[in-house]
């Protein structure tokens, strides 16, 4: 599953050919030293595709749903959740433009915090779950 992600997130990289200038930096997200700057379009929210706002909508509703006092299988569950919601929405990505690359910025720290979800102690975890919806909270800031 792990080689998946990283398949992911190279095929999504790669996709990306046209790298405009970043306008109104906004904020710097980051995780394990990967920091990439989540920016608007000139004040206005980037628009993004149904899989994707439908993929963040899923992702959320997972992340309610999950109990603070969560056993560690729990947490692995949730990773391979969403996970497989991160993957959709990579699969069913049809944008381009800046629009694409600012989603990009504010999807690849994710990788990082679901790695987290599957394989890192119970405190780890409860990290990377707070995290998570710290960040999840953020889409609606700069997409629509």
């Amino acid at each position: 599953m792990k080689y998946l992600t990283i398949i992911a997130v190279i095929i999504f990289l790669t996709a990306c050919g046209n790298q405009a200038p970043k306008q109104n930096s906004d904020e710097v997200v980051s995780h394990e030293g990967q920091s990439l700057t989540v920016t608007l379009a000139n004040g206005e929210k980037w628009k993004v595709n149904f899989a994707t706002n439908k993929g963040i909508r899923n992702m959320k509703e997972l992340m309610q749903n999950m109990d603070t006092s969560s056993e560690l299988s729990d947490y692995r569950e949730l990773g391979n959740k969403l996970q497989k919601e991160f993957q959709q929405i990579f699969q069913r990505c049809d944008m381009s433009g800046e629009a694409h690359n600012q989603l990009h910025n504010y999807l690849m720290p994710m990788a990082g915090w679901f790695k987290d979800l599957k394989e890192g102690d119970l405190s780890r975890c409860q990290s990377a779950t707070n995290a998570l919806n710290e960040h999840l909270k953020k889409f609606d800031t700069y997409f629509k």
